[in-house]
């Protein structure tokens, strides 16, 4: 059985997303520490310059952002089900909310907050100028200042989705079992915690429910958790073949043909463009291939929501 390799580092609050699917799946998987900014030299043979965390490794195939990890997961080990209520749906649906605006009033707080970092957190000292950059398409954070009170009503309206959902006193936000839709709304709240607590016991004090409710969550555990050296990871891939390519959805509205060079780029924020050769769609990824010389060829698979897909 291939092993489910994750790069990652523990302070990486979207790695935290896939660690709690390994802990509600209880999978067995190989932890790969990644440096927390830019340059990540042991990541790129893999994935081409992609810089967001996390990453999963199966083989030859990576697989970026949370939703497609998720994905891939839940196909290939449905029970228990990150869906518990049945409705995969409408808890993926709830990614355009969590990892839209409700994360950009989070990181807006704690970009400008005045206690970013104030706990034990192992992070490098150039880890906040790399995030102003990452976030500068959506903010400038050297006047955030002013408009810190407006991020704070903002993350307090989103917070009160959860207190709703959580006010009849069930333990999770879709009912007795946790899933997908919990570890969509639970990024904000672990993220300030740990990045800016004094912000969270602002937002979060006041709602024990809250509090209770990631205790739940934390409970569940991580799977079963062992360390691999990314220089293992790297060996594996290139020992390995990809999935073959699986040709251009026929309905795909693409208009890019199979062999054609691309360029993969994230739309929002986390700039940066991946190129490769387009040998696969569906109605929601995009495969390419690409060739290292650490790696040989490894296909890169991306989710269609939030990422751009342009002819070279």
């Amino acid at each position: 059985m291939p092993e489910l390799i994750l790069h990652h580092y523990d302070e990486a609050p979207f790695a935290e997303k896939i660690r709690l699917v390994f802990g509600i799946k209880n999978l067995s998987w190989r932890s790969v520490i990644v440096p927390s900014a830019m340059p990540k030299p042991n990541l790129t043979p893999l994935t081409g310059g992609y810089r967001r965390t996390p990453v999963f490794q199966i083989g030859a195939d990576i697989y970026c952002d949370t939703q497609l990890i998720a994905t891939l997961l839940e196909r290939q080990y449905p029970e228990p089900s990150i869906f518990p209520d049945g409705n995969p749906g409408l808890a993926m649906a709830l990614g355009s909310w969590a990892n839209g605006p409700y994360v950009v009033a989070s990181v807006a707080i704690y970009m400008g907050a005045d206690d970013p970092f104030a706990g034990s957190l192992d992070l490098p000292a150039h880890f906040h100028e790399d995030r102003k950059k990452m976030w500068q398409t959506q903010f400038d954070t050297d006047t955030l200042g002013p408009r810190l009170a407006g991020y704070r009503a903002q993350l307090d309206a989103h917070t009160d989705f959860i207190r709703q959902q959580l006010a009849d006193g069930r333990p999770f936000l879709t009912g007795e079992r946790p899933g997908w839709a919990d570890i969509h709304a639970m990024w904000d709240p672990w993220f300030l915690i740990r990045f800016a607590p004094t912000e969270a016991e602002r937002a979060y004090k006041h709602l024990p429910s809250i509090g209770l409710w990631l205790d739940r969550l934390a409970a569940i555990g991580q799977g079963t958790r062992s360390e691999m050296e990314p220089s293992r990871a790297l060996d594996i891939a290139e020992a390995a073949e990809p999935l073959p390519a699986t040709g251009i959805d026929p309905r795909d509205p693409i208009g890019i043909e199979a062999g054609t060079k691309v360029c993969v780029s994230p739309a929002d924020y986390a700039e940066a463009q991946i190129t490769g050769t387009l040998v696969g769609t569906t109605v929601s990824s995009v495969t390419i291939y690409r060739e290292d010389p650490r790696v040989g060829t490894v296909a890169v698979h991306f989710p269609k929501i939030g990422y751009t897909v342009e002819p070279i």
